[in-house]
């Protein structure tokens, strides 16, 4: 009798593998991150991050295969796209709700803000650069 093998189709792709494996590092890095700030030990904790992302950087440079294809830059387009929309609607929408005396927004929703509102300069200016630079 022949053994059982599971059908190629259902066996996790090289690609998916590599994928979980990046992710994995980065995750690791986020949750040791996330226990070294709750025993009070916040430089060990950037450090293992760090390690995870690094990690993170080298599965995905030396992979046997794409981590990434077509798809995958679309679902960040359409991602990137809804996160522009809450952010434009959504700030200006809290302030107007906080004039009105409908909600009292605390204190740190407008640093949030103004932390958003650099993050989006720093991606539009990086989205020019890339655009222009050939």
């Amino acid at each position: 009798m022949n053994e059982h093998t599971a059908p190629a189709t259902t066996r996790p792709s090289t690609r998916k593998r590599y994928k979980r494996i990046a992710y994995g590092l980065l995750g690791a890095g986020i949750l040791a991150l996330w226990i070294a700030i709750a025993l009070d030990r916040f430089a060990i904790g950037v450090a293992l991050y760090w390690a995870g992302g690094i990690g993170m950087g080298l599965v995905q440079r030396f992979s046997p295969v794409d981590l990434y294809d077509e798809r995958d830059a679309a679902i960040e387009r359409k991602a990137g796209r809804n996160t522009m929309n809450v952010f434009v609607l959504g700030a200006p929408g809290g302030l107007v709700l906080q004039e009105s005396g409908l909600v009292t927004l605390p204190g740190e929703f407008h640093g949030a803000m103004w932390t958003l509102f650099a993050i989006y300069v720093v991606y539009g200016a990086s989205v020019l650069y890339h655009k222009y630079r050939t």
